[in-house]
């Protein structure tokens, strides 16, 4: 199987990444190998071409943590003759890594007979109708559910980064990193940020732009329970690959730790509200449960984290989104 990847790597922008689009060469690297061209070749997810370059990977959005310096051999990848190899249907599959960005050789892959994939990883909901026609189109935050050959596509961990074993001994109740307060951002390396996972036994998670946050699969990765506020409320279509409905029922049961915290201290301002100061308010001299205390009275939470990290294991990596796209791309096309 010969597959093309069509990047929109444009250099001269500040932050030259883009998450669905790097998730996705991850994988199709991982699972078919040097089948994969990546054409202009996506340097920065190089490690060996990083270093070359002498790279500061913190220009990287996310700081280059988590999805980044895990392929190599990029020299290797004989990029010559794309255009040509796409005129002569050399390849299979023409991937188009970044819909919104430029997009490469566009008119000669729609007229070969490689089969085409058009992948949208932008946070609104808004769908290229031009282009849906002319091959599989993925998108990310996909509200509609009855447009011809679109399909959903989610976030994922690469599978490397996924912990084998819970810490049964975390030092959080919940992990100091709040998302969306700027003060708690204090991490330099991805080391220390996912130890705060790894210490922690909840980490609170929720939409922010759009519902899909490759926060969530790194709390999840690192063997912490989503707090995750409003999943209820998530469209059928995105998050498709999360447990929803055992995020939901988790957040029930265990949401009531919230309370311990200062409501200002642990929600954003949509998220504030005259019953969560309340509820802070009537819990003032009720029980506090450390770390050590919860995870005494509650021993079922590491069962749950163990529950959670093979679910991720099995349906949230790199290498399960690109094969269930190349799957959905062949249903199409037979």
């Amino acid at each position: 199987m010969k597959i093309l990847f069509i990047s929109g790597l444009n250099e001269k922008e500040s932050k030259p990444n883009d998450f669905m689009h790097d998730m996705v060469l991850h994988g199709l690297r991982n699972v078919y190998g040097d089948s994969v061209i990546d054409y202009p070749g996506v340097w920065y997810m190089y490690r060996d071409e990083v270093k070359k370059r002498s790279y500061d990977m913190n220009n990287l959005w996310g700081k280059g943590f988590t999805l980044y310096n895990l392929l190599s051999n990029y020299q290797q990848i004989d990029r010559t003759d794309t255009e040509k190899k796409i005129k002569t249907n050399y390849f299979d599959f023409i991937v188009f890594g970044s819909i919104h960005k430029p997009r490469f050789f566009f008119n000669e892959a729609i007229n070969s007979k490689s089969k085409i994939i058009f992948v949208d990883g932008n946070d609104h909901p808004f769908i290229d109708k031009q282009i849906t026609g002319k091959g599989v189109y993925f998108k990310r935050e996909l509200i509609s559910e009855s447009i011809n050959n679109v399909y959903p596509i989610n976030f994922a961990i690469p599978k490397e980064k996924i912990v084998n074993i819970v810490n049964p001994k975390p030092l959080n109740v919940l992990a100091p990193l709040i998302p969306g307060k700027n003060s708690s951002y204090i991490y330099k390396n991805e080391q220390d940020y996912y130890q705060s996972y790894q210490n922690s036994i909840f980490a609170l998670t929720y939409k922010k732009v759009g519902w899909d946050s490759l926060r969530h699969y790194e709390i999840l990765s690192n063997g912490c329970i989503p707090l995750f506020l409003n999943i209820e409320k998530c469209p059928k279509n995105i998050l498709t690959n999360l447990p929803k409905k055992l995020l939901f029922d988790i957040y029930n049961q265990y949401s009531w730790i919230l309370n311990q915290f200062f409501p200002t201290n642990i929600y954003k301002m949509k998220f504030l509200s005259i019953d969560k100061f309340l509820l802070y308010f009537v819990n003032l001299f009720k029980k506090k449960y450390d770390s050590t205390t919860l995870i005494n009275s509650y021993p079922e939470l590491i069962e749950i984290k163990k529950k959670m990290i093979d679910y991720t294991k099995k349906n949230l990596t790199t290498e399960k989104i690109v094969s269930n796209m190349i799957l959905d791309t062949i249903r199409y096309y037979e």
